[in-house]
């Protein structure tokens, strides 16, 4: 059955909380982006206006949609491969809060690396604290410890397959790549392993393409940087909207 007309207003809601809560982003990516005086080169004009606060509204609206679809029982909302019928409310709500915190987080990241080339370890450690808590919190509510099981191997799997990235070829790659890394894959890994797999090579990929295009556009070489960090927040929420 489709969601009540009452669950449909989630998106919306999503979407308000989402240009409230930008607006807070906003302030977090001027701070590490050197708007407001930080150390570091900027590579990139500032965001336009609203862009931040837009950014964060549409990726909320998006995930509280899916955590809706396809059919849910009347009153519930479920999240990709979990069973509505045997959630909690608090293993829920830990399970949106986690996807939600990280989203918010990816965005100011993302605006961060583009402008600086740079994922401060500051906010990549907030994104790995504030998922893998309320995952956990989730797990115990529920008695999902596999799922907990697959965040944390996730974790380790996608931080490793970025650090060995970064091994081979460190001008491409930066540790906070990795680091970032941890976060999307515990999350990925609690959806299980095929998303996990998809949003890697989604991020890659889109990397990949962009970098492609600089250099056909001679914008770019093969040895350049270009910020990696959004191309892994857009790969893992493709993945995410994707989970079946």
């Amino acid at each position: 059955m489709n969601p009540p007309v009452p669950l449909l207003l989630l998106p919306a809601l999503a979407a308000l909380a989402g240009l409230a809560i930008g607006a807070g982003t906003r302030r977090v990516v001027a701070r590490h982006s050197g708007a407001e005086g930080a150390e570091g080169e900027r590579h990139g004009p500032p965001p336009v206006a609203g862009a931040v606060e837009a950014v964060t509204a549409v990726v909320l609206a998006v995930l509280a949609l899916r955590a809706l679809w396809p059919d849910v029982p009347a009153g519930t909302a479920a999240w990709p491969g979990a069973r509505a019928a045997e959630t909690t409310s608090l293993g829920r709500a830990g399970e949106l809060l986690a996807f939600g915190w990280l989203a918010v987080v990816a965005v100011a990241l993302s605006f961060v690396d583009a402008a600086v080339h740079r994922l401060p370890d500051r906010l990549t450690l907030a994104a790995y604290l504030g998922t893998a808590a309320p995952l956990a919190v989730s797990a115990l509510a529920d008695g999902r410890f596999g799922d907990l099981l697959g965040a944390g191997l996730g974790g380790l799997a996608l931080a490793g397959f970025y650090l060995v990235l970064f091994l081979v070829n460190p001008a491409g790659m930066g540790l906070g790549d990795v680091k970032f890394a941890a976060s999307l894959g515990a999350a990925l890994g609690w959806l299980g392993w095929d998303t996990l797999v998809a949003g890697a090579f989604l991020g890659l990929l889109a990397g990949g393409l962009y970098g492609a295009a600089l250099m056909v556009l001679r914008r770019a070489g093969r040895k350049s940087e270009i910020p990696f960090g959004p191309f892994m927040a857009v790969g893992a929420l493709a993945a995410v909207l994707t989970a079946l």
